[in-house]
């Protein structure tokens, strides 16, 4: 008597799912990671920007036409700011939306696993059953023959 589980081509295809949805979970943290570091460094820009022209505003370095273009350059730099904020929200919620994902297929892998376990379990009581029926049995025949 071997183990069977009926159930195993359905649980190892679950593993697959599971792989799958991982990876693509993956992919989509590294996106939202690098929408991140993209505003991170937009912000850093616009900072250092800042510091600039307040220096070269502070000490009489820039004419009236080029302080509005730089003024014209910052306010492109916080468009954009914007811009990558709001990719920025979307690779978060693309990245929730797939961890969910991820979650709900592991969480079905690892139903499938269980129940794998608790039919092995019952698998051995029923051959541990079955092998104590077998020396019963055998046990019986031994003494009937020994009374002969």
């Amino acid at each position: 008597m071997r183990f069977h589980f009926n159930l195993e081509r359905l649980k190892n295809l679950k593993e697959r799912l599971e792989e799958d949805a991982k990876r693509i979970f993956l992919e989509a943290t590294a996106e939202r990671i690098k929408a991140e570091q993209d505003l991170i460094d937009i912000n850093e820009k616009i900072k250092i920007e800042n510091k600039n022209f307040i220096y070269q505003i502070s000490n009489n370095l820039v004419s009236i036409q080029e302080i509005q273009q730089w003024r014209s350059y910052l306010e492109s730099l916080e468009k954009e700011r914007i811009k990558l904020g709001e990719i920025y929200r979307e690779k978060m919620a693309i990245e929730e939306e797939k961890r969910k994902k991820y979650l709900e297929a592991r969480k079905e892998r690892i139903i499938l696993e269980k129940l794998k376990e608790r039919k092995f379990e019952e698998y051995k009581i029923e051959f541990q059953r079955e092998e104590n029926r077998n020396l019963d049995e055998i046990g019986i025949q031994m003494f009937y023959r020994k009374e002969e």
